[in-house]
């Protein structure tokens, strides 16, 4: 078996269309290294993991997989549900580590570590119209402003709802900000029912109430949004390079500064794109890229729309993404800043990985990959 036939089996494991006989290899193979790795010597554990990748082989091929006990099944089955780790491995990486000789191996790197960096969390702050501020993960429970007849509540699920709460003047222009630092992320459910989540680093500017024909928002960072249908008045997104025009739909915007594109992409319903002069209509399954120094607007397919969501549903999800765009969502999610020591390599990298897992976890994983990391303080160095 080569390694395109293993990474075919790493795919339908994820896609849970894996047979439990090769269910139950991947899983004998990850508790091995998991349990073992951190305590062999370099050599040792490049030996161990080049035996378990050969029974892989032998095995799989035959098809000759002898059935697992019932305590060591439990015991599996506890530990990936402990660990929330749906295989994290990026594509060849498996082949990519076993092959390995390096004596540098992440596990004299995660050794070294003195503290921990831990992953992101609901962490925002709320700027009132007057300039006041709230810091909602350390605000209580229950209404925490009033806004002229709109009250804004923090529920114990941690989201911020604003509802009416009394008559609200028709020419209401209260603005009010909800941002998130790098390391944080929100749910806000606004006054007219839409619900909003804002990644890392990300912000969102809207009225305390919808006055006129129209419901504008403006947006940084990446945000994605239900919003609540009403054909009488539009939902409308503003970024520094286009406007998103909706009535009722469900999509994710990815507006970064330091992205190259601006990308748009549409899960259910319809938009309306315009970038200057240039017009579209988005319909679900497809995305809109806009390059940061024209107006054109390129549409392509997505065949994993869950993919471009997988941040809000708790998971990074790479897919044939570039080495730096791998640890741009590192940096952000982690609040650490990243560096690199050598050239930067030409090379694509797909993976599942949950995002409550440490930054030290992370590293650990990424080695899987040949991505070669070092953590000091709060900075990750990159060797590729």
């Amino acid at each position: 078996m080569n390694t395109k036939e293993l990474q075919r089996l790493l795919k339908k494991y994820n896609n849970k269309t894996a047979t439990p006989e090769e269910k139950q290899m991947l899983e004998a193979w990850y508790e091995t290294i998991n349990g073992q790795g951190a305590e062999s010597t370099a050599e040792e554990t490049v030996q161990l993991k080049n035996e378990i990748f050969g029974q892989i082989k032998s095995k799989i091929a035959s098809k000759q997989v002898q059935p697992a006990s019932k305590s060591r099944v439990k015991v599996l089955s506890l530990l990936f549900a402990k660990a929330a780790i749906l295989l994290a491995i990026f594509s060849a990486g498996i082949f990519f580590y076993l092959k390995r000789t390096d004596s540098n191996l992440y596990t004299s790197i995660v050794k070294r570590q003195k503290t921990t960096i831990k992953p992101g969390g609901n962490n925002a702050v709320l700027t009132l119209a007057d300039g006041s501020t709230i810091i909602l993960n350390q605000a209580a429970d229950g209404q925490i402003g009033n806004q002229s007849g709109v009250s804004i509540t923090k529920t114990k699920s941690g989201e911020l709802v604003y509802t009416f709460a009394g008559n609200v003047n028709a020419k209401n222009t209260e603005i009010n900000t909800v941002s998130t630092p790098k390391g944080g992320q929100y749910h806000l459910i606004l006054i007219d029912g839409t619900h909003v989540w804002l990644n890392a680093n990300s912000s969102i500017k809207f009225p305390a109430a919808f006055a006129g024909n129209d419901r504008k928002v403006e947006v940084t960072g990446e945000v994605y949004f239900e919003v609540f249908k009403n054909k009488m008045k539009p939902f409308i997104v503003n970024t520094s390079q286009s406007e998103i025009k909706v009535l009722g739909t469900h999509f994710n915007v990815n507006a970064y500064d330091d992205e190259a594109f601006e990308r748009t992409t549409l899960l259910e319903g319809s938009v309306e794109l315009k970038r200057g002069p240039e017009k579209t209509i988005l319909t679900p399954g497809k995305q809109a890229s806009i390059a940061k120094s024209s107006s054109h607007i390129k549409i392509s397919d997505i065949d994993d729309l869950e993919a471009i969501i997988a941040w809000k549903n708790g998971y990074f999800q790479f897919d044939h993404a570039d080495l730096q765009s791998v640890m741009r969502q590192v940096s952000r999610w982690y609040n650490v800043n990243v560096s690199y020591k050598g050239s930067v390599l030409n090379k694509e990298y797909s993976g599942k990985i949950p995002r409550k897992t440490t930054a030290e976890k992370l590293v650990e994983m990424l080695h899987y990959s040949g991505i070669k990391c070092k953590i000091e303080n709060n900075q990750i160095t990159v060797n590729p």
